[in-house]
C-alpha cells in the first residue's frame, strides 16, 4: 500500500480501491480535481481525458499523470451530471492499451514552432528585459517591425 499526501489529506492508494478524489479549485465552467489513481498511470490519465472530452458539455479536459490532477473546462448548462461523477465514470473505462496510448501521444505531440511564435517570444523576452533591467535590446525594434510586417501581409 502506498500513501500520498495531497493538500494535507493523506490517501491510501491500493489496487481495486475506490479512487480518492479531491476538488482542488472550482469556478463556473472550470474545475480542477486531484485523483490519486491517475498518479504514475499515463495510460489511465489519457483514457480519462478522452472519455471526458466525449461528454456533452465538456469543452476540454486534461489529465496529468505526474500530478494526478484533472482540469475540466465545461458549459454548466449542458452537463448531464456533476464533473465528479463524469470523472468516476471515465475511470471505470480503465487504461488505454499500449497501441491506443502510442497513437494518443503522437496526436498530442506539439507542432514545430512557427516563426511567428518565436518572434512573439523574443519580443516579450526583450520587453521584460527593458522593463525590469532597464536595458535596451535592439532586437526588439527589428522583431516588432518584422512581427508587424508579418501581420500586415497575413
Amino acid at each position: 500500500m502506498r500513501q500520498a499526501a495531497e493538500g494535507g489529506l493523506l490517501t491510501n492508494r491500493t489496487l481495486g480501491a475506490q479512487p480518492a478524489m479531491v476538488l482542488c479549485s472550482q469556478i463556473p465552467g472550470r474545475e480542477r480535481w486531484y485523483v490519486n489513481a491517475l498518479e504514475d498511470t499515463p495510460r489511465l490519465a489519457a483514457a480519462v481525458e478522452v472519455v471526458l472530452r466525449s461528454e456533452e458539455g465538456v469543452l476540454n479536459a486534461h489529465a496529468n499523470p505526474v500530478t494526478g490532477r484533472v482540469l475540466v473546462r465545461y458549459r454548466p448548462e449542458l452537463l448531464s451530471e456533476p464533473i465528479e461523477a463524469l470523472i468516476h465514470r471515465a475511470l471505470e473505462f480503465g487504461p488505454m492499451s499500449e497501441a491506443e496510448f502510442s497513437s494518443f501521444r503522437s496526436e498530442k505531440a506539439p507542432a514545430a514552432l512557427s516563426l511567428h511564435h518565436l518572434l512573439v517570444d523574443e519580443i516579450g523576452c526583450c520587453a521584460i528585459n527593458m522593463l525590469l533591467l532597464g536595458e535596451f535590446c535592439p532586437l526588439v525594434l527589428g522583431g516588432v517591425g518584422l512581427h508587424l510586417l508579418m501581420h500586415r501581409h497575413a
